[in-house]
């Protein structure tokens, strides 16, 4: 057992560290999502951390135990559901008897199951967040001060004691919530950060940033094996004109009409990029030259049959795609070179008359010619 304030004290160190802790597992392990495995989970972390804060009980002059538990169970109530809590609170109990049965033991059962309906009771009835957390700890609070008069029978009653379990356990429940909310917020916050940072905003793809890491792991890997490997780049005929004549507004809907018959196009493997502007990249790993022009030219005869509609619905206008390719194994066997030719392959598809595909074979025919 710990003295007084030190006891209180290390509760509030010992509760803030495990909740920072399980929020950084759970980023790893996902184990917000609400599956039953993963509420098992947050059941028994939550019962842990009140095991812990039990082996930590404050000195009493009585037989009895004080402590923060009751802070991990309301938190489990609030963040996790019904078997979460079932899970917690069994864990919780079965612990207090192990340490003891007596009446102490017994009134901690008691605790629990009341504080247990409090604390749903006030998360489904109050609709202010914080009146309904601060309502959960004042009434449960009320309950383990009655139960604690009852089994001593108003001797050795530490009113001081007892004023600052209610000060602490108040002040810890809130700052517990808080700190939850907080990580929750930061946790989000960091997750789009990270998503836009490699995602195209407008189309949802891949960005340049995306490509080149992407492209380098390939490289990596070609680097250990011997593979073909693939690369499309691709660019929409006279898009300048679109925007002319119908607004940017309008060509980012196409380009994000594009962007979507692409990723319905092509394999789940394949790596889709924005690189910029109206250039797109399609990564083909273990495709050949030959897979990877016929799928470059299924894909320009599915965007040349499209209609991509503008101006509210009120306008529907086709356009046309050239794309370049290029094959590590076959075109090159640097694979550093296969960006620069497949968008030499690019040049010689826009410039031969456009809505076609090139490889860069091609360009090396028209060169030896």
């Amino acid at each position: 057992m710990l003295s007084f304030y030190d006891g209180f004290f290390l509760n509030l160190c010992v509760l803030i560290t495990a909740l920072f802790l399980y929020k950084e597992l759970a980023k790893r392990k996902h184990f917000e999502m609400q599956t039953v495995s993963t509420a098992i989970v947050n059941g028994l972390l939550s019962g842990l951390l009140a095991v812990i804060l039990m082996h930590f009980s404050i000195e009493t002059s009585t037989n009895s135990m004080i402590d923060l538990r009751i802070i991990p169970f309301m938190l489990v109530i609030l963040y996790g559901n019904w078997l979460s809590s079932f899970t917690a609170a069994v864990l919780i109990i079965f612990t207090r008897f192990m340490i003891g049965v007596n009446a102490y033991s017994v009134s901690n059962i008691i605790f629990i199951l009341v504080s247990w309906m409090i604390f749903y009771y006030c998360f489904k009835k109050i609709k202010n967040r914080w009146f309904s957390i601060i309502g959960m700890l004042i009434l449960s609070n009320a309950v383990y001060t009655v139960l604690t008069v009852i089994l001593i029978d108003g001797k050795d009653l530490n009113l001081l004691l007892i004023s600052t379990y209610w000060i602490i356990c108040i002040l810890g429940g809130l700052i517990s919530v808080y700190m939850m909310d907080y990580l929750t917020e930061t946790e989000i916050v960091f997750k789009e950060n990270r998503y836009h940072a490699r995602t195209d905003p407008l189309t949802g793809l891949n960005n340049v940033r995306s490509f080149e890491f992407a492209f380098n792991k390939a490289k990596n890997k070609l680097e250990k094996s011997n593979e073909n490997f693939s690369i499309m780049i691709l660019d929409i005929d006279h898009f300048k004109q679109v925007n002319d004549q119908y607004g940017h507004l309008e060509g980012d809907l196409v380009l994000k009409k594009l962007a979507e018959i692409l990723k319905m196009s092509q394999n789940s493997n394949d790596i889709i990029s924005r690189n910029g502007g109206e250039e797109f990249s399609v990564l083909l790993n273990g495709c050949t030259n030959k897979e990877a022009y016929e799928k470059a030219d299924a894909l320009r005869k599915i965007v040349e049959n499209s209609f991509f509609i503008l101006k509210n619905g009120t306008i529907s206008i086709h356009i046309t795609i050239s794309i370049g390719t290029a094959t590590y194994n076959d075109t090159t066997i640097e694979v550093d070179q296969l960006y620069d030719q497949a968008n030499q392959a690019l040049y010689l598809a826009k410039n031969s008359g456009r809505n076609k595909v090139c490889s860069y074979s091609q360009v090396i025919d028209l060169v030896s010619d």
